[in-house]
């Protein structure tokens, strides 16, 4: 029991020293600093070499083979252009995964150079192998030309390019087949779009480039740009054609609408045939058209209101037909008129005072109508007329005295009219007047001595009227030949006294031969 004790105690004992003070930790020891170091190699890198360069239409792509160099430092993309001595840095990457670059402005028409410059980190560096890309050399697929259409207009079609690098198609146009001093008309920037439309004013020759994406450019076949039609079993040319005389060729029919193809039509002379019908619509096109003639034919219909499209008209011939209605006013808008010939038709109405536009106009013949109401005065300022027939009408009135102002008018012919008054002194005046037939009218009043003495007249025909006075002198003196009433007559009117002129072929002949102009 007390030997337990002892034990007891003796351990509590030994506890409570124990925890009297807390045991030191033991020092953890200093690591040792080492300084590490990498190993600098001596010699230079091994070279690189580029792979591939491709492109496409947005960039160039060069791609070369990463290093395995422990001590890389950086790749140094160079280039250089063909048979030049210059070399440009294009980039430099110090990435050593980092093996691609991409060029966005690039040539490939013309030889550049690439490589690549591989430096490590003493310094040193190799150059590697120097690469291009595939040259663009093989221009675009050509084209042809397909035989030309005419619609109106000229039109010219070709064959579609298909080449993925396709830009553009490029209408060329030159006077001659060898395309020397050439221009472009147009370009084109889808491949599907295959037609050109143009009017036709010339003869030129057409051609087509096709421009790749590069520049490189291919050429078509040449092409004329003319068209053939047949007319009445002949073949014209739509360009080259500018006269057409088919006069007294006993052609029948209508005309053919293939007429107003003929953009350069100057002359076209149908007279003397049997045509029927009236103007195709297609006629209006003949912008050039100077000369017309389809007197003495079967012609019908009203002249068409369309007339004025014929801008360069300068003769009209239509007489010897059956047209009828009214004058267009459309026709005295044919400012370059010099001739115009309507007689022996079925024309009616009144003449319009806006013929005083027709300031060109030399020949003015409307006989045989259906014509009424006054004759303007507005025909006195046709400066350059010589000829006026309105004869076989049914004019009233009188002759205006406004038309002695033109000057140069040679033959006057208003006979067969209902016309009145007195002959306008005017008229006894004119300097060049050759011919006056004012026979079956109304006329009244004296025959001026001017028409008898004064003026040196081949035709005079004042018969039919009721003039009624005339001086016998001059009219014996005047030496016209008074027996021949085809060209002299003044008969059938109310003088007083026949003239003594006409009562001896003796003294007619005297005086004819003595005073005979």
């Amino acid at each position: 029991m007390i030997k337990h004790f002892v034990y007891y105690s003796l351990t509590i004992f030994i506890l409570f020293n124990c925890a009297g003070s807390p045991i030191e930790p033991i020092p953890k020891p200093v690591p040792e600093v080492v300084l590490s170091t990498v190993a600098v190699s001596l010699k230079p890198p091994k070279s690189i070499m580029i792979n591939s360069i491709e492109y496409d239409r947005s960039s160039m792509t060069i791609q070369w083979g990463a290093s395995k160099d422990y001590d890389f430092e950086k790749y140094i993309l160079l280039t250089m252009q063909n048979e030049s001595k210059i070399v440009d840095t294009l980039s430099i990457i110090k990435d050593v995964n980092d093996t691609v670059f991409v060029l966005e402005q690039f040539d490939p028409t013309i030889i550049k150079w690439f490589w690549v410059v591989i430096e490590n980190k003493s310094g040193l560096s190799t150059e590697g192998e120097r690469s291009t890309y595939v040259l663009e050399t093989i221009p675009p697929n050509k084209t042809m030309i397909l035989p030309i259409e005419f619609d109106d207009q000229l039109k010219i079609r070709w064959i579609r390019n298909h080449d993925h690098d396709f830009c553009s198609y490029e209408i060329y146009q030159s006077l001659v087949p060898e395309m020397n001093n050439r221009i472009k008309l147009k370009t084109l920037e889808s491949h599907k779009d295959t037609l050109f439309v143009l009017p036709m004013d010339n003869i030129y020759f057409y051609q087509i480039g096709i421009k790749d994406y590069w520049g490189l450019q291919s050429y078509s076949n040449v092409i004329k740009g003319d068209y053939v039609v047949k007319i009445w079993n002949k073949e014209y040319s739509i360009l080259s054609t500018k006269e057409i005389d088919l006069s007294s060729m006993k052609l029948s029919g209508e005309m053919p609408d293939e007429l107003g193809s003929l953009a350069n039509l100057e002359i076209l002379m149908l007279q003397n045939n049997f045509l029927k019908g009236t103007f195709p619509k297609s006629f209006w096109n003949l912008k050039k058209l100077r000369l017309l003639n389809l007197s003495n034919n079967h012609l019908t219909g009203s002249i068409s209101d369309q007339i004025n499209k014929l801008v360069s008209l300068e003769e009209l011939w239509l007489s010897r037909n059956q047209f009828s209605g009214n004058l267009p006013y459309q026709i005295y808008l044919l400012s370059n008129l010099t001739h115009l010939n309507i007689s022996e038709n079925y024309i009616d109405g009144n003449l319009d005072e806006s013929i005083s536009r027709l300031s060109k106009l030399e020949y003015l013949n409307l006989w045989d109508n259906e014509l009424s109401g006054f004759i303007p005065p507005d025909i006195g300022s046709l400066s350059k007329l010589e000829f006026l027939s309105l004869g076989g009408n049914k004019l009233i009135g009188e002759i205006p005295h406004e038309l002695g102002s033109a000057k140069r008018l040679q033959s006057i012919a208003l006979f067969e009219n209902d016309l009145s008054g007195t002959i306008p002194v005017s008229l006894t005046e004119l300097p060049r007047l050759k011919y006056l037939g004012l026979f079956d009218n109304k006329f009244q009043g004296n025959i001026s001595n001017n028409l008898l003495n004064i003026l040196d007249l081949s035709y005079l025909r004042l018969n039919e009227n009721s003039f009624n006075t005339i001086n016998q002198d001059s009219m014996c003196t005047s030496g016209y030949d008074w027996r021949n009433f085809i060209f002299y007559d003044v008969s059938n009117n109310h003088f007083e006294n026949p003239s003594i002129c006409l009562q001896t072929d003796d003294i007619l002949k005297i005086q004819s031969s003595v005073l005979k102009k």
